[in-house]
């Protein structure tokens, strides 16, 4: 189920995303974009009941295999291990989050903060 609820998240949040890029530009990779990705990641696992690092994971790993194919061989290897790694961060920070006893809302506005910053830092800087 975890495979399922990682598809799940990815497609709807390549499809948001590629309208929402369409009509905001630039800073909706940085605000909008991981928003969009960490409530459906976080949204999938919940409402399918199944991990939600693990479904963060998924999504990282099919976000890692995009890169691979959409970018040149010497970035996207590269860009394709910080898609799994980062996405399964996003995912322990809304797990633990959780865990600790804070709402669901409050696990995507973390991860969501995280996954923002992180955004902005690699498209000003690398």
């Amino acid at each position: 189920m975890v495979i399922f609820a990682g598809m799940i998240a990815a497609l709807f949040s390549y499809i948001c995303n590629k309208w929402v890029l369409r009509g905001l530009g630039d800073i909706a990779i940085v605000v909008v974009v991981p928003f969009i990705e960490e409530a459906l990641k976080t949204a999938s696992s919940i409402i399918i009941g199944t991990s939600t690092i693990g479904t963060h994971f998924i999504f990282g790993l099919i976000e890692g295999i995009y890169d691979i194919v959409n970018s040149s061989k010497s970035i996207g290897k590269w860009a394709a291990l910080a898609s799994i790694i980062s996405h399964s961060i996003f995912g322990l920070v809304t797990y633990l989050t959780i865990k600790v006893g804070y709402s669901i809302y409050w696990g995507i506005f973390l991860s969501w903060l995280i996954h923002s910053t992180w955004n902005w830092y690699i498209t000003k800087y690398v």
